[in-house]
């Protein structure tokens, strides 16, 4: 069956009162665009069968309906019975569920009991999905005419239950004709510098669907073509041109993985010496497995005499110059180079604010330097935002910079990237 369109329910009181961010409905938008199944909405509801219900109602006939949260072993997860008594249908137990809870739980050393054993029920004529990546299965079937996916809330058990997922519903022809998009994800960029660099291409093909989004490392945008039609034979390149060096990914990869990969390619390692991000870029360059063959360490440097001790600053340069400049970013990432015995370091100097600012070096004001075989470059960026945000993009021009440096093997900040 083509032409389905989906709904997303996301089931738990932590999304309406602001202690969890929903991404779910985010990555099953895209998983279920690319497979070419919009979606018409989302809706987040509390933890009550009341409200479930509700919102399964309002679902239309013939959608596929995608609820996630409330799977749990804990009072408050309602969601498996919510549905049975929307839905009409009987729950009975799995015995793959059953067995592979059992097995869990003896090899995590913890007694298998009711809490557990609730999350074996599955609804009648449900398939039941076992989850590679935590306790409560993933649930696939058909009640009051709409597919229905039953997932936790967990983002890491959804995307590891997605695949089994999506086979299911493959066998069950609910996708529609293939979406083909380009994507081009930017650092360094506003949404408005992105939507100028792009408007000529746009005027080009403006048939396509074209989308912008921010990201932790900047911004995207995403050229879509009708669903089952091509792309533009030219498009691509088109974009290449206008953005150059200041895309980091063509795919939904992220900028500290891509990183990574080039340093791993080099054989090739980083250091960095913080002093306005507090651990966040040594953290991005050690979210991701494998990072300890490109990481030696670093130095978080807030005190002065931490960068005059610890990394070789001039106290000339500090009482001169002041922590926040070029030269002081230079030496602390020459220091760190140094002193780890890293391939190349990364240093950050900056007001992050909301306090010390001055006329000539306001909030927001941040040096970045890279050290490394070829030489020392630094950057001054005026970041404008809170706090949070100016710490964030701190950590994303940074990363951004070595990118460039791998790719070029010249100062990461001329050009397209200045």
């Amino acid at each position: 069956m083509t032409g389905r369109r989906a709904r997303i329910i996301s089931v738990g009181d932590e999304l309406l009162c602001g202690r969890t961010v929903d991404t779910n409905a985010h990555d099953t938008q895209k998983r279920l665009l690319s497979r070419g199944v919009p979606v018409d909405g989302v809706n987040v509801v509390l933890d009550t069968s009341a409200a479930i219900a509700a919102a399964l109602d309002a679902t239309p006939e013939g959608s596929l309906v995608i609820i996630t949260g409330g799977l749990g072993p804990t009072p408050d997860d309602l969601t498996v019975d919510a549905f049975a008594d929307w839905s009409g249908l009987g729950l009975k137990r799995s015995p793959s569920v059953t067995m592979h809870l059992k097995t869990l739980a003896a090899d995590r050393g913890f007694p298998y009991g009711p809490h557990m054993d609730k999350q074996t029920r599955v609804p009648d004529d449900f398939t039941a999905v076992i989850n590679p990546a935590g306790t409560a299965p993933g649930l696939v079937g058909e009640a009051r005419g709409r597919v229905l996916v039953l997932l936790p809330g967990v983002p890491s058990e959804v995307e590891a239950l997605w695949p089994g997922i999506e086979a299911d519903l493959e066998a069950r022809s609910v996708f529609g004709p293939p979406v083909f998009s380009v994507l081009r994800r930017t650092s360094g960029l506003s949404e408005p510098a992105l939507t100028g660099l792009t408007e000529p291409v746009r005027a080009l093909w403006p048939d396509l669907t074209w989308s912008w989004w921010l990201t932790r490392w900047g911004v995207d945008v995403q050229a879509s073509a009708a669903p089952g039609a091509t792309i533009p034979e030219g498009l691509a390149q088109a974009l290449d041109e206008v953005l150059g060096t200041r895309v980091y990914a063509d795919q939904f990869v992220e900028l500290n993985q891509v990183v990574q990969d080039l340093l791993k390619a080099r054989g090739s390692t980083i250091a960095v010496a913080e002093s306005c991000t507090g651990g966040l870029l040594g953290a991005a360059l050690t979210d991701l497995p494998g990072s300890s063959a490109v990481f030696c360490g670093g130095v978080l440097a807030y005190q002065n005499e931490i960068k005059e001790r610890l990394l070789g600053v001039p106290g000339a340069t500090l009482a001169v110059q002041g922590a926040v400049s070029s030269e002081t970013a230079e030496a602390m990432a020459e220091g760190a180079r140094r002193l780890v015995g890293a391939d190349y370091a990364l240093a950050v100097t900056g007001i992050a604010g909301p306090d010390g600012g001055t006329d000539t070096k306001p909030v927001g004001t941040t040096w970045l330097a890279l050290a490394g075989p070829r030489g020392v470059w630094s950057h001054c960026e005026r970041f404008r935002s809170h706090r949070a945000r100016n710490r964030r993009l701190t950590v994303a021009r940074a990363l951004d910079a070595l990118r460039r440096h791998l790719q070029t093997d010249r100062d990461p900040w001329i050009g397209d990237g200045s």
